[in-house]
């Protein structure tokens, strides 16, 4: 009964090396700034179908990382591998384009140690960053100017988590994270005369960053469950993330090179540097009613003061952020015989808040709205449980007005989950 979850742990150790940079975003101009796009769903595929809710939205089939402290609802040993994906447009006010990728997403093992206390393991991505933008000035009538910004790269994080019962209702959680990467940035300048004959190579100069980020994350999490009445519950929960000073070692330098790429000086004013990087603390809260079996509605709120980020060389760049999601999932009859649909479970969301870039003096905000559904295959046991999960979302990122950008994004995530009892005592009569 073991063969499906070690063929897929398997496989996710060789994935390991490849999804630790794998990065889901395509064009995003936003990311320029700070560490990049931050990802949002800590959770799985089920609360990214829910708007990414999840700080008090226990599930005992699925892991659920939002909160350590849910873990301990995880009361078999859970492995669950994902994929996602972006279809995106920029617009503004002159002009339009498109562009779209798929990586693998997260891997994530969740064991019971005791009856009381549950522990995860978990690989995903923390930031990403992946942006392609130019802008031209004119010297003279002839000559232009054209800058253009690059870059990629991004943090992961290997979450190490814990959930643990303290009493009825209440289970409090910690986790330890690594955070790792590497951001590359690029600014390339070159002067184009439109009277000189375009076949000769025009030169640019390119000025280049790569910085290698490290650092460990803290996280805890409390939670609490109470009875209100006969099939109806109500679930509250917070976590707090501290703040961490991240270790930072960035290479920099100048480079000539052709219009084709070929390099024709390296190296010029190279150096080589370290320092801090100031990630500010956060804290979510959450809040969900549910009726114990096939129904809950959940909601939370999100906060970071990103206005205390200090980037390399103590670089002040962004703001303080919010969030608010809103979401549901509901399954008609789990244990339904004569009909599939009804053991699906139906999952929608919504959210909104103020992403923490600010760009001539307007914060960019981002708004959107969520379906996932959960589909069992195979032939579930006391022993094996198998999923199919599946999220989609439609979002709306800046603005068209202020000479800024529009993103308007579709998302998806699909990802397989396996519950499997390990730890049965034998017996022989």
């Amino acid at each position: 009964m073991y063969k499906p979850l070690r063929a897929l742990l398997f496989a996710a150790v060789l994935c390991l090396g490849y999804s630790a940079q794998a990065q889901n975003i395509s064009n995003t101009p936003y990311s320029r700034y700070g560490l990049g796009e931050y990802n949002h769903n800590t959770g799985n595929i089920r609360n990214a179908g829910m708007a990414n809710t999840g700080i008090s939205a226990a599930n005992a089939y699925q892991i659920n990382t939002t909160n350590p402290a849910l873990l301990y609802y995880n009361s078999l040993t859970s492995f669950e591998i994902g994929i996602a994906g972006e279809q995106k447009k920029l617009e503004n006010a002159n002009r339009s384009n498109k562009g779209g990728t798929a990586n693998l997403s997260s891997i994530s093992l969740s064991v019971p140690i005791a009856r009381f206390w549950t522990t995860a393991l978990s690989l995903r991505p923390y930031s990403d960053v992946s942006y392609s933008v130019s802008s031209q000035t004119s010297l003279t009538p002839e000559d232009v100017v054209t800058t253009s910004y690059r870059g990629e790269g991004g943090l992961s994080e290997l979450y190490f988590g814990h959930g643990v019962r303290i009493t009825k209702g209440l289970t409090i959680g910690g986790s330890v994270s690594y955070l790792f990467g590497t951001i590359i940035k690029e600014s390339v300048t070159s002067i184009k005369n439109d009277s000189l004959d375009t076949s000769l190579d025009i030169e640019e100069v390119a000025y280049s960053e790569k910085t290698k980020y490290n650092d460990l994350l803290f996280r805890a999490g409390a939670n609490y469950r109470a009875k209100l009445k006969d099939k109806l519950f109500l679930s509250a929960g917070a976590v707090y993330t501290l703040s961490t000073d991240m270790s930072a070692e960035r290479d920099a330098g100048f480079m000539r090179r052709t219009k084709f790429g070929t390099v024709i000086t390296d190296g010029m004013f190279a150096d080589s540097s370290d320092s801090k990087v100031l990630l500010p603390s956060s804290f979510s809260a959450g809040i969900s009613i549910d009726n114990g079996s096939n129904l809950t509605f959940a909601a939370d709120f999100y906060t970071q003061k990103w206005s205390d980020f200090r980037n390399f060389n103590d670089e002040a760049e962004l703001v303080d952020s919010y969030r608010i999601n809103a979401g549901a999932e509901y399954t008609p009859d789990a244990n339904s015989v004569g009909n599939y649909f009804e053991r699906i479970t139906y999952r929608a969301g919504l959210y909104f808040g103020n992403a923490p870039y600010e760009i001539n003096d307007e914060q960019i905000k981002d708004k959107g709205i969520t379906v996932g559904a959960t589909f069992p295959f195979g032939r579930s046991t006391i022993y094996d449980m198998y999923q199919l999960n599946t999220a989609f979302g439609y979002g709306v990122r800046g603005t068209t007005d202020n000479g800024l950008v529009q993103e308007n994004y579709f998302q998806f995530k699909v990802g397989v989950t396996i519950n499997s009892r390990w730890f049965i005592k034998r017996r022989l009569e």
